[in-house]
């Protein structure tokens, strides 16, 4: 049995990693690209210029809020076409006065008294929105200017729920594009990019996505993962939602590791609570997009529980030789990536930092499930 265990848990666990990928890609070298409703290439499209409102909610950001306006209004989009519609959520700092100060018709101030959430304040603008296009953002991230026009192209499909664009982040010394970029955005990207040419993404990126109004349906309140839960409504509703990798949001990595670890972890708690609320997410009979979800969203949950399988598994099979070798192996391994949080000498050994950063994902999603049940991710913000 413990053998057994042991070979389910590796295949589970490199089916999630890398076998997904790997399927993904072989999938789309045979796949009819007609069918993917992707427009590819650089040329956008100069004759669809839909009413766009941007949709921002906020709390005491007075510090960025200025920055975050002065990007919105850089877009190249024709200015008649585009508005913004700020939601701020009992602000306790300068923020409203800031946005208010500026005097701008083409900019709205909703200035909540009482904390609600990011969802239900979502929820109010979207009512209260009349333009045909949303451009949902986040108030820290800053916007190539064209960013819009990648997005709002893929909406000449009608099939076209939403589109996400794609967050980079930047070096926080020189502002430039990091040398070493992240390998985990790497190999999102590259997942993100094939699952859309495929059928649909199961997910955007909450800091730049545009979505038709027509097509929201509200959420609840008490919801983590707007950026998820919105478009697996629309695609179970029908619709497509793509990735266009050229629409582009910049961002600075927090050093706060404290900070990293509470939204992390509230947003992998975020992940169970999907289920809770649309529990028809694991049906694949409604969710069109099932094998999707499930092997990009749903297993790497439970990555945490096939590495302590195959721990242990081999630890009471090692009466065989091949066990007790990958026994001895994984502890090398665990060590190794221990020492690496306390001495950057054995950090920049090749491959350490990448395992350390998967280890740490590790017990981040543990902690999202702790949290989940014990229903400390109820926190209304971050």
């Amino acid at each position: 049995m413990s053998v057994l265990l042991f070979w389910a848990a590796f295949v589970f666990l490199f089916y999630t990693f890398i076998g997904y990928p790997i399927s993904l890609y072989l999938i789309d070298r045979y796949h009819d690209k007609k069918t993917s409703g992707n427009i590819q290439g650089d040329v956008l499209e100069t004759d669809y210029r839909p009413d766009v409102e941007v949709i921002l909610i906020v709390r005491n950001v007075e510090q960025i809020i200025q920055k975050k306006i002065q990007s919105l209004l850089s877009l190249n989009y024709p200015k008649d076409k585009l508005s913004i519609l700020i939601v701020s959520d009992q602000s306790e700092d300068n923020t409203v006065n800031l946005i208010e100060n500026l005097k701008n018709p083409r900019i709205r101030c909703i200035d909540n008294k009482h904390k609600s959430s990011k969802s239900a304040c979502l929820n109010q603008a979207i009512e209260q929105s009349s333009a045909e296009i949303l451009l949902m953002t986040d108030a820290r991230q800053t916007h190539e200017p064209e960013s819009l026009n990648y997005l709002v192209r893929h909406f000449t499909n009608t099939e076209i729920g939403a589109v996400s664009g794609e967050l980079v982040l930047l070096d926080p010394e020189t502002n430039q594009f990091a040398q070493g970029m992240d390998a985990y955005w790497r190999y999102e990207k590259f997942i993100r990019n094939l699952e859309s040419k495929i059928s649909s993404v199961p997910g955007v990126t909450g800091a730049i996505y545009a979505m038709r109004r027509a097509d929201y349906q509200n959420i609840p309140d008490q919801t983590l993962l707007d950026d998820v839960l919105i478009p697996m409504k629309m695609i179970m509703a029908g619709k497509k939602v793509l990735f266009e990798n050229k629409a582009i949001a910049y961002d600075i990595p927090s050093d706060d590791a404290a900070r990293e670890k509470i939204r992390k972890t509230r947003t992998l708690a975020g992940n169970w609570q999907l289920i809770e609320f649309q529990p028809q997410l694991l049906n694949p009979l409604k969710n069109k997009i099932w094998w999707q979800f499930v092997s990009h969203k749903m297993l790497r949950l439970l990555a945490p529980f096939y590495l302590l399988t195959i721990f242990f598994m081999s630890l009471y099979a090692s009466d065989n030789s091949y066990y007790k070798l990958a026994f001895v192996l994984q502890l090398l391994g665990y060590t190794i990536i221990g020492l690496a949080y306390f001495s950057p000498v054995v950090r920049k050994l090749p491959l350490v930092s990448m395992a350390q950063s998967f280890m740490t994902l590790m017990w981040f999603t543990t902690l999202g499930f702790w949290s989940f049940i014990t229903r400390q991710h109820l926190t209304i913000w971050k």
